[in-house]
């Protein structure tokens, strides 16, 4: 009888508790969502200014063609027109928050890109890790694969 006290007892505490989490991690994908819709955004020459404080220094960023670039990279060629993005049409997403502090968005989309002054359309299987760093999200690692 003790037990079941005991059991009971802490359904009823840690219920709202439970609540609660849920209720941050649904802020926390709603935003990184935001954010990351934001950066796809300012991939281009004109919006680097936007897009440097959302990329983490220490940024992997990995295209569907295998090419890997770090931050300095990928902002200069996105400076050099290597490459850039005019557009993304987002056709499924979803979010996985860690500990409040990580959160892994993985999605489908079709990607209107520029590479090599060639207008290119890529429907991408995609993969983004968020971390919170100093008090901001930043991103810290993106895969993508073609479909």
């Amino acid at each position: 009888m003790k037990y079941l006290l005991v059991v009971l007892w802490m359904g009823l505490v840690l219920q709202p508790s439970n609540r609660l989490v849920a209720q941050a991690d649904a802020r926390i994908e709603n935003l990184v969502l935001g954010l990351s819709a934001e950066k796809f955004n300012y991939m281009n020459p004109g919006k680097l200014d936007k897009l440097k404080p959302l990329l983490d220094e220490n940024l992997i960023f990995i295209h569907s063609n295998g090419l890997t670039e770090t931050k300095e990279q990928m902002v200069q060629n996105l400076t050099d027109g290597k490459w850039n993005l005019r557009g993304v049409e987002v056709k499924e997403a979803s979010v996985r928050v860690f500990k409040n502090n990580t959160a892994i968005i993985t999605g489908k989309a079709l990607f209107h890109a520029t590479a090599a002054g060639k207008d290119v359309d890529l429907d991408l299987y995609y993969t983004e890790i968020w971390m919170l760093v100093n008090k901001s999200w930043l991103l810290t690692s993106r895969h993508a694969l073609k479909l």
